[in-house]
């Protein structure tokens, strides 16, 4: 668990530099491979971080209620806990995934326009991009507020096992 956790933490980290890194290549052009290839591979470890971060919560809720099942004397309130944090979480996550693929095509298809007669506008750029950082900002923080949530789920639930009964 806390491996997957820590490796969560290491992509969004990454994935926020790369996501900055796209802009400041958009308004500066300053990376020296083609830009779409940059922009192909930040793509990659964004979505890879977005999904593992939703994958953690998806083994985590699986986990918690397992263990509930074998244990009814904790009751459901644990799970509960774990559905309302998967709630809170997910939106902001799936939101940010997709406005930073918008962000990654639009930016591909401006960068083509340069070469070609595309039509497509650079405020269609700015938009998203900026809606992008704002929401990965939100989810970045939901995710955060999640993972220590879940922790005190995870350590509530096995209080027992560890010796440090009521």
């Amino acid at each position: 668990m806390w491996f997957f956790m820590i490796l969560c933490y290491v992509l969004v980290a990454i994935s926020g530099i790369g996501l900055i890194q796209i802009g400041l290549n958009h308004y500066f052009d300053f990376w020296i491979t083609h830009r779409i290839t940059f922009d192909l591979m930040v793509s990659i470890i964004f979505i890879a971080a977005q999904t593992l971060v939703m994958f953690f919560f998806v083994g985590t809720g699986v986990n918690v209620r397992e263990y509930l099942e074998q244990h009814p004397e904790l009751g459901n309130d644990l799970y509960k806990k774990m559905f309302a944090i998967k709630r809170r979480l997910y939106p902001p996550t799936m939101m940010v995934t997709m406005l930073f693929m918008a962000t990654v095509i639009i930016d591909g298809v401006y960068f083509i326009k340069l070469y070609t007669e595309s039509k497509i506008s650079e405020w269609w750029f700015h938009i998203t991009y900026f809606l992008t950082l704002w929401y990965y900002y939100k989810a970045t923080k939901e995710q955060h507020v999640s993972f220590k949530g879940s922790t005190k789920i995870v350590l509530e639930m096995t209080k027992k096992e560890r010796g440090f009964s009521k």
